[in-house]
């Protein structure tokens, strides 16, 4: 958290130099809040009620899951006194076997690349590439230069022209070429 906060706190610094020399230029400078946007879009509203019903359907199989190894973990507590070892190894096997089942079943729907992962970004890749073209037009319609982004401190849109990435190459790779022509080689 501590570390979160942190780095929120050093890009909104950087953000903030940065909109200060831009300005100075002339630069003409937006923000938005993607988070907002998220919230309160209706687009986004849908995506996420879609979502929360699928969710819902996957948390009654588990529900369903889960009480059937409870119904099972009570029948055997019950009947482990008159059971015969391998009625009590048939009815742990059953047990432990839908356990199994219902780990696999939480992987396969929440894991890093289960189904409410892949669900979800399915729902909110249109919502953020219609965002994202939303961006750019309003910045083009009103001949903004820059559009930053509260929420994540990173740059949405800047007009070409801005990009310096070629120049820094270009820098560094003199830099490197200088270096070469200054530092004596070594014999091997």
């Amino acid at each position: 958290l501590m570390e979160e906060i942190m780095k929120k706190t050093t890009v909104g610094i950087l953000m903030l130099v940065l909109c200060v020399l831009l300005a100075a230029e002339g630069t003409k400078l937006a923000y938005i809040n993607s988070e907002r946007i998220m919230v309160e879009s209706k687009g986004t509203q849908e995506a996420q009620a879609t979502f929360a019903a699928e969710q819902q359907a996957w948390q009654v199989e588990l529900q369903t899951i889960e009480a059937e190894i409870e119904r099972l973990n009570a029948d055997y507590e019950q009947k482990k006194m008159i059971l015969t070892e391998s009625g009590k190894q048939e009815a742990e096997d059953k047990i432990n076997g839908l356990l199994e089942e219902r780990q696999q079943f939480i992987q396969e729907i929440y894991g890093e690349t289960g189904t409410a992962v892949q669900r979800n970004a399915e729902l909110l890749e249109p919502i953020v590439q219609k965002m994202s073209a939303v961006i750019e037009k309003v910045a083009v319609d009103n001949n903004i230069d820059m559009v930053l982004d509260a929420a994540s401190g990173g740059i949405l849109y800047a007009k070409p022209k801005m990009d310096i990435t070629d120049l820094v190459i270009e820098e560094m790779d003199k830099a490197d070429d200088d270096l070469e022509t200054t530092t004596p080689s070594t014999p091997s």
